[in-house]
């Protein structure tokens, strides 16, 4: 049977190379495009951003970035979860030690040795998770940005014209150049007539430069293309960084559920976005300074309702939205946006709300499960008395509920009173 395929020989290994080692192909040098492109091809480039294969790894490319998205939503949450729960559990530990007037044992400082070394571990991990929320925000828009982009590029391979080529000079021969450019006592018939056909032949040469001068050179597509990337890439370098990320919805995300992490339970408000970056653009903390730093100086607390506006229930799926600062239940706010006809006013601030505008906010989620593990805590601390006043509303969060336990400690003491009379 024939061999369909035969091996090729391998290129002679060149200088200081071995003879297995791959050789670098050369490649001519470029050369700019002589004609434009013809209609055929431009509306197959045109049709390439709506391309089957090319949409679908289009949208692959957005469903990586919003899983990598959540992925460090959820980090920035759990990691600075575990460090607040530990940094709880030193303060409870130094809280007990001074209420019974001892020294600190080796395990108080064995923990506090720990704690520093996670605080500054989680740092570095938040920052690092914070810098990559910036960069997927980044490559989002630059995705965005791609339809314009190619728009412009046909743009310009539209408005490119044909250039007209100059006449080739035809070889003369040595006796002609020297008749040409010979002294003026050569003024014999043939002298004249050879000199001036090629002076009418220089003419042409010229004149076909002048008009190849007056039209622009052609651009190939990858000049235009990178040409167009670049002037989109330098718009967007322009804005601040405010406008780049603090008013985008994903780091807004990030940034809420990472300061819900530092603050579960003081609930410090989060501060204004126009304090989440500094002058240069660099990312602040935006933590405002205690309170316990300056007597003078009281930050407000924050006082939230997890009950759903509509339904005047406790949140189970609390589904915030992109228009306003307001949550709802989802199944309420579903039906009555439904009912509406697809746009309905906020029920609290008259905004127009869409199904599309709503998602899941796991800050507030995060914050319901809290107040949960808190009055599931304050039943079992209460459960042997009988309470004085009405119930607290456990929908409202303010801050850590020692209150309970001095109280409990009273109604024991008083309790122990009554039988020792």
């Amino acid at each position: 049977m024939p061999r369909l395929l035969q091996r090729t020989r391998r290129p002679e290994a060149a200088p200081g190379r071995s003879a297995g080692e791959d050789v670098p192909l050369e490649l001519p040098p470029y050369e700019p495009p002589s004609y434009p492109m013809d209609e055929k091809i431009k509306q197959k480039l045109a049709s390439l951003y709506s391309n089957r294969e090319i949409d679908s790894s289009r949208r692959q490319y957005e469903k990586h970035l919003n899983k990598s998205t959540a992925f460090l939503f959820e980090s920035v949450g759990s990691i600075n979860d575990i460090l607040f729960a530990r940094k709880r559990s030193l303060s409870h530990m130094a809280e007990k030690r001074r209420a019974r007037g001892d020294e600190k044992n080796e395990a108080e400082v064995s923990l506090e040795e720990y704690v520093a070394q996670l605080d500054a571990a989680i740092t570095e991990l938040t920052d690092s998770c914070e810098e990559a929320t910036r960069w997927l925000i980044d490559s989002r828009a630059e995705l965005e940005d791609q339809q314009a982009v190619l728009e412009k590029v046909m743009e310009g391979l539209n408005a490119q014209q044909a250039r007209p080529e100059p006449k080739p000079q035809e070889p003369r021969t040595r006796a002609s150049r020297r008749r040409v450019v010979g002294s003026d006592d050569d003024d014999d018939d043939d002298g004249g007539a050879s000199g001036d056909a090629a002076g009418e032949e220089g003419d042409d040469v010229v004149d076909g430069a002048e008009a190849a001068a007056d039209v622009p050179p052609l651009v190939g597509v990858k000049e235009l293309l990178n040409a167009a990337r670049k002037a989109k890439r330098d718009e967007y370098e322009a804005l601040s960084a405010y406008q780049r990320y603090a008013v985008h919805n994903d780091y807004i995300a990030f940034k809420k559920n990472w300061h819900d992490a530092l603050h579960s339970e003081d609930q410090v408000p989060l501060p204004d976005p126009s304090t989440w970056f500094d002058d240069q653009g660099r990312p602040t903390k935006g933590v405002p300074p205690d309170a316990h730093e300056d007597d003078d100086l009281v930050v407000e607390r924050e006082i939230i309702d997890l009950k759903c506006p509509l339904s005047l229930q406790m949140f189970k799926e609390p589904y915030s939205n992109h228009q306003c600062k307001h949550t709802f239940e989802k199944a309420a706010i579903m039906e009555f946006i439904r009912s509406s006809g697809g746009v309905a006013k906020c029920p609290v601030c008259s905004k127009d709300l869409r199904i599309k505008d709503l998602y899941l906010d796991e800050v507030v989620l995060r914050k319901v499960k809290r107040a949960e593990q808190a009055a599931r805590r304050g039943e079992a601390d209460t459960s042997d008395i009988e309470p004085e006043e009405e119930d607290v509303d456990s929908s409202v969060v303010i801050g850590p509920s020692t209150q309970l336990k001095k109280e409990r400690d009273r109604s024991r003491r008083r309790m122990e009173e009554i039988d020792d009379d």
